[in-house]
């Protein structure tokens, strides 16, 4: 038996397990690409690890053998010209100045669009290439690997009339076609009647053309084997045209079915999710591109839609992630449930999901669409016999109105789901460019905030607190303050702003440690302040050694742990730092310092809660006093709250206090103190300080 040999096709004669690395890359530039991904197996392949490579691309082509590097050079530029898979053998040198044979693989990713991105395979086959060279010199030893070799190696000619033969055939046809070589000689047709029907025109075609122009053959298709087996096919061949006329190639044919379902398998993890099996953000860019495309032609409207699961970090925080991953895949498969072909639903990472409708024809087609997921969606999830309570926060932006790419539709998406999450929660809400106004405020606010309290510009503002019965002083609350570029910025605005973008330790530490050294000079004067109140935030008290910094500052201005109360809000007692929390308020407890629970009657806190962390003092939200003597329900809820803080022995503090009405209200079901505008408003002014000191009712 005869075989053939071209430069590297050589390697797929012995191609049985090499050792091979995985890599992308991306076009940086005309001339230029950049390595985005090379697997830990770069340095068996190119001597290189990856911290050696660094993501260059040219320490690796230096290291192409320089008679391989013109027509490696003319390969990747003609696949770059067509965007096609390309595949080529070269030599790479080693530091002992030999070299191995490998085989490159390049394919390219159009599911990348931001830039020219391939996938590339290259294969150590070395020992193939040698053992190939030792064939040439023994027939009987080529004969011998053949005929174990994986695959099929045989010689196939078309004659000048147009009639075909396969002649010298291996034994690696039984693998491949369950026949015998014989068979095949005989019959050529019983490899063609195997071939796919969608796939034999492609495969004839393949054949003509390098009959034609005497290129190498290569080609990949499907067959039906005589057992109903479906398998991939690869094969390579040379064609020489004969004297007589004819075309003989000396021919290689592989299974590459493993390939293949690797190569799908690598496409489900770069376009799907793995949890949900939802398109990616990846794929959702491509298809929001392509319906971008087609609006643009047609001036119709599609819609973006971006849904948020309320409070997610919650069920992960509390019954763990695997039940969170059960409620993210029920909510995948009832999104997929109310959805039509056409659309796209993906899930963008956390709890966060995607539809895109590529025809939405104005807000109240998508209100509707809005409204169906809604209806759908916030059912109930059941695990493990738990009902889950679900909740969604919707933003939504039209295309092209809200954006004529990708990047603008997403982020004015992501905007308006923002501003729906600002809304309260479990509401839906349109992207309009105000929405971005907001946005770039606050990202202005954000970065002013971070320098001001690097300068240690934010104030501190003292409250009165007194004795609801003699309006006798008997404290204050600090508050926090800021004014930028002459503007008073209001707490409701930038407190929330240090606490999303990671500022409230640093502020709070700020204002806590101004709040001590303004009752230390109050002291001084001979104007004792009393019982001195300072709102810390959940930043703070995940912080194991808060305690020890608290008493560090006490004694840095000569306080006493009595002279101080903390005040926690109940939102802080809640979540995956509750016990860091709990062991924080413990311990400032055992330094001698007051808990004080703020805002109490607006979250969540139980009897449980209350003697968990060891609470003072009770502080009754003003949302409840503003209305207490006009709404029975609120009068209800501060009377008990008064109630309950009498049975346990609790004091408690009535916050927001503007009428003598209220105080009045307050005195009758005896509340023991009060805050509010009443007695005074809070002030960053020391002397207005002092004058209330010195003016403040006593006992």
């Amino acid at each position: 038996m005869a075989y053939f040999a071209v430069g590297g096709e050589a390697r797929f004669l012995l191609a049985n397990a090499p050792s091979f690395v995985v890599m992308r890359v991306s076009r940086t530039s005309a001339d230029n690409f950049s390595i985005d991904f090379i697997s830990e197996s770069c340095e068996a392949i190119w001597g290189l690890t990856q911290a050696e490579i660094d993501g260059q691309l040219d320490r690796l082509w230096k290291r192409i053998h320089p008679d391989d590097e013109r027509q490696m050079l003319a390969t990747l530029r003609r696949a770059g010209r067509e965007g096609r898979e390309w595949s080529g053998t070269f030599r790479i040198a080693n530091s002992r100045g030999g070299h191995k044979w490998v085989v490159g693989r390049g394919m390219p990713r159009r599911d990348i669009p931001s830039a020219e991105t391939w996938s590339i395979t290259i294969t150590d086959v070395t020992e193939q290439i040698r053992a190939f060279h030792d064939l040439q010199a023994s027939e009987i030893r080529y004969r011998a690997l053949a005929e174990n070799t994986p695959g099929a190696i045989f010689r196939y000619c078309i004659r000048a009339d147009g009639t075909d033969q396969i002649m010298d055939m291996s034994q690696g046809c039984l693998d491949l076609w369950e026949i015998t070589p014989e068979e095949t000689v005989i019959d050529a047709n019983t490899i063609w009647r195997m071939v796919f029907d969608e796939d034999l025109a492609d495969m004839q075609r393949s054949v003509a053309n390098s009959s034609r122009s005497l290129e190498p053959w290569l080609h990949t298709w499907r067959i039906r084997t005589p057992s109903g087996k479906l398998k991939w096919l690869e094969g390579r061949g040379q064609p020489r045209r004969l004297a007589n006329g004819d075309t003989l190639w000396h021919s290689v044919i592989f299974d590459v079915s493993e390939q293949k379902a690797k190569d799908v398998e690598i496409r489900r993890l770069a376009e799907q999710d793995d949890l949900t099996g939802l398109a990616n953000r990846g794929v959702l860019r491509t298809r929001l591109q392509a319906a971008l495309d087609i609006q643009q032609n047609t001036a119709g409207t599609g819609a973006l839609i971006l849904i948020d699961l309320d409070h997610f970090k919650d069920i992960n925080d509390t019954l763990g992630h695997e039940v969170g991953d059960r409620v993210l895949t029920t909510i995948a498969e009832r999104l997929c449930g109310c959805t039509t072909e056409n659309d796209v639903v993906a899930r963008l990472g956390g709890d966060e999901f995607a539809l895109l409708l590529d025809h939405a024809p104005d807000e109240a087609a998508i209100t509707t669409v809005i409204e169906r997921l809604t209806h759908k969606l916030c059912d109930d999830v059941t695990v493990d016999g738990r009902q889950i309570a679900i909740g969604l926060s919707i933003g939504a932006a039209l295309f092209p109105r809200d954006g004529d790419t990708p990047s603008e539709v997403l982020k004015h998406a992501d905007i308006a789901l923002f501003e729906a999450k600002a809304a309260g929660r479990q509401t839906h809400v349109f992207f309009s460019p105000e929405h971005s106004a907001v946005r770039a405020r606050n990202r202005t606010l954000a970065e002013a905030l971070r320098t001001a309290i690097g300068c240690g510009d934010p104030d501190v503002a003292f409250q009165p607190i007194v004795e609801t019965q003699s309006a006798s002083h008997r404290g204050f609350e600090a508050l926090a303050r800021w004014t930028h570029q002459g503007k008073a910025i209001p707490p409701s605005e930038f407190i929330p702003l240090a606490e999303d973008t990671g500022l409230a330790s640093a502020l709070g530490g700020l204002v806590f440690n101004k709040a001590l050294s303004r009752v230390a000079a109050l002291r001084e004067q001979g104007t004792p302040p009393g019982l001195l109140s300072v709102n810390v935030s959940a930043q703070q008290l995940r912080d194991p050694d808060f305690a020890c910094t608290v008493g560090d500052a006490l004694s840095r201005h000569g306080l006493a742990p009595q002279d101080l109360e903390i005040e926690v809000t109940e939102t802080v007692i809640f979540g995956r730092w509750a016990d860091q929390i709990a062991r924080t308020v413990q311990e400032l407890h055992a330094l001698g310092v007051r808990i004080a629970l703020d805002d109490f009657g607006t979250g969540y806190a139980s009897l449980i809660h209350l003697r968990r962390l060891q609470v003072h003092r009770l502080k009754i939200d003003q949302s409840f006093i503003r209305d207490c003597t006009e709404n029975a329900d609120d009068a209800v809820i501060v009377r008990s709250i008064i109630s309950l803080a009498q049975s346990l022995g609790l004091d408690v503090v009535a916050e927001g206090v503007e009428t003598q009405k209220q105080r009045s209200f307050l005195q009758h079901h005896g509340c023991d103190f009060a805050q509010g505008y009443l007695f005074g408003r809070p002030t960053t002014d020391v002397a207005v300080t002092e004058d209330y000191l010195h003016s403040a009712p006593a006992d």
